[in-house]
């Protein structure tokens, strides 16, 4: 990714400086290092950091993300353990990524060192094996990187791969899809970089559909951020009868039937009922199809019912039934979470919820603890649940901020709706205001949560922001100590603080939004074509504009 602005580029070469200061790292290593950035398609080398914006204290949670995702898709399907999984690579390749941020150097290390060891030996599909050598190129590439900082011997793990010189079209789009699925765990602007990216790949390479499946993953996630209430786009409808007129594989068509059912809500919203009904139905159709074609397949039946949660008219009762039994003989404990919100949402047999989530709660799923929180205060009355003590045993287990500020969020509530305690309620909110966190998010949960328990009505957005400021107006004039006072004052200061943060609908407010958008309309008018194919010429050339260029410093 290119840097155009100088400033920039010399920015990034200051925080590296200091970074490669602070580890002892000599003028040959150094060199080394901006080599890799500059000659090699590493993880390093794509600037995620700076383009995407993302803060470090998002970043910690995304390493919790990525694991909870990388759990996901390990271990449901031993069979397959051996064969080659692009979801699985490119989670990786973020965590060794974020790690290595977060200056947990021998973690990253380990993280990378076992994703090419497992390159060198695991089985490509017929699709995949085309794309081998630049899968290989990404992973040794980012390792030998990490494994420099450490002072490890790296030059063993360049001398193998493929140049980037020498990359055909069909491997310079896996390069761009992997681009694409990276930046999509960093948004929103994250999301724009990656449209780009996978527009790139499915230029350079129509042939491959699991490129088109990527990219109608970042044009939604695109369009929904500044749209979000927009009809698909006609190059996604395209792009979708495209995929369904090919050789069908089961996550193909989970994807297929999400943009038709997302049409067809859209529709409902704008009272058009007959386009509505016709996308409902394709996305029903589709969506048995999918299930046939998964067969045992657990993660694809996993995905499936996860689209029922939402929409349980996608399938036939006996469908989802036999989905059900299926995942039920599964030992995982994601699946035991989205079995859990089936039955919590759809089925509201709370006690076979609670069975599952407890499970899922015993292996460290946070959202199955929280959930499990939401049963138990429909089994039984808020006022009976040691409701308190419970978030706090969370509060304790869990340490990510991001986490941690839910988990406050729910306490707050429960001090706003059930029980008047003055000292306990400016305690939580004043551990609230003083989490790692920006305060963007902050705000953004006050203004979207909803209660774990119930309160006798639908909590709106913006609801709860304004009881707990309404609420806080009055304790005010409660009687304070001297010192409570000070503490009451300096968090009350904070948080109007936050009030005054402008949040656009559900989305940050951000300074360059304007900016991001205005270049994504043009993109839009830009119909990707799918058949087209670039020559490696050209590609070449654009592609000395992807990497910044930088000279070790003398």
């Amino acid at each position: 990714m290119a840097v155009n602005d100088s400033t920039d580029a010399m920015a990034a070469l200051s925080v590296n400086d200091d970074l490669w200061k602070e580890l002892g790292l000599d003028d040959i290593i150094q060199t080394q290092l901006i080599k890799i950035e500059n000659d090699y398609e590493s993880i390093f080398s794509w600037d995620i950091q700076r383009l995407t914006g993302v803060s470090q204290n998002l970043r910690l949670n995304l390493v919790d993300k990525v694991r909870e995702k990388q759990e996901m898709l390990t271990g449901m399907d031993s069979c397959k353990n051996d064969e080659f999984n692009l979801n699985k690579f490119y989670l990786q390749l973020v965590a060794s990524y974020e790690l290595y941020n977060s200056k947990r150097y021998k973690e990253s290390y380990l993280e990378i060192e076992n994703v090419v060891k497992f390159l060198e030996t695991c089985k490509f599909d017929e699709s995949n094996e085309q794309y081998a050598d630049a899968y290989h190129h990404i992973a040794r590439a980012s390792n030998a990187y990490i494994a420099l900082t450490l002072k490890i011997d790296s030059e063993k793990l360049l001398n193998d791969i493929k140049q980037i010189n020498n990359f055909n079209c069909a491997e310079k789009a896996a390069i761009c899809a992997v681009k694409a699925r990276i930046f999509m765990e960093y948004p929103p602007k994250g999301n724009d970089i990656a449209l780009e990216f996978a527009s790139r790949a499915c230029n350079l390479y129509s042939a491959e559909h699991e490129w088109i499946i990527v990219w109608l993953k970042a044009k939604g996630r695109v369009r929904r951020y500044y749209q979000p209430f927009d009809m698909a786009d006609n190059d996604e409808m395209d792009a979708a009868k495209t995929l369904c007129s090919t050789k069908l594989k089961s996550h193909i068509l989970i994807e297929v039937s999400q943009l038709y059912k997302e049409a067809g809500f859209v529709n409902k919203i704008k009272n058009n009922y007959n386009e509505s009904n016709k996308y409902y139905t394709l996305a029903s159709n589709i969506a048995k199809k999918s299930v046939e074609l998964a067969k045992d397949d657990t993660i694809q039946l996993c995905f499936i019912l996860m689209a029922c949660i939402d929409f349980p008219k996608l399938l036939s009762k006996s469908i989802i039934d036999n989905l059900i039994t299926k995942l039920t003989n599964v030992q995982n404990s994601c699946v035991d979470e989205v079995l859990g919100l089936y039955y919590l949402k759809q089925e509201q047999d709370y006690g076979k919820a609670k069975i599952h989530l407890l499970r899922g709660k015993a292996a460290g799923q946070f959202r199955s603890a929280l959930q499990l929180i939401r049963v138990e205060c429909l089994l039984q009355s808020v006022n009976t649940f040691p409701y308190v003590n419970t978030l706090n045993m969370m509060y304790d287990d869990f340490s990510n901020p991001v986490r941690r500020l839910t988990i406050l969020l729910h306490l707050l509530m429960y001090y706003n709706y059930c029980e008047k305690n003055p000292k306990e309620m400016m305690r939580y909110l004043k551990l609230y205001i003083d989490q790692d966190v920006d305060d963007t998010l902050k705000k953004r949960h006050l203004i979207f949560v909803r209660p774990l328990f119930n309160v006798g009505r639908y909590i709106k957005s913006n609801e709860f922001l304004n009881v707990l400021f309404e609420n806080l107006k009055d304790l005010m004039n409660y009687k304070w100590s001297i010192e409570e006072k000070k503490t009451v004052d300096y968090t009350f200061d904070w948080f109007n603080k936050i009030l005054k943060l402008n949040i656009d609908g559900d989305n940050f407010n951000d300074g360059n939004k304007t900016t991001i958008n205005e270049k994504n309309l043009s993109w839009r008018k830009q119909r990707v074509d799918l058949s087209e194919n670039k020559s490696n010429e050209i590609h070449q050339q654009k592609n000395e504009s992807w990497r910044k260029q930088r000279n070790p410093k003398v």
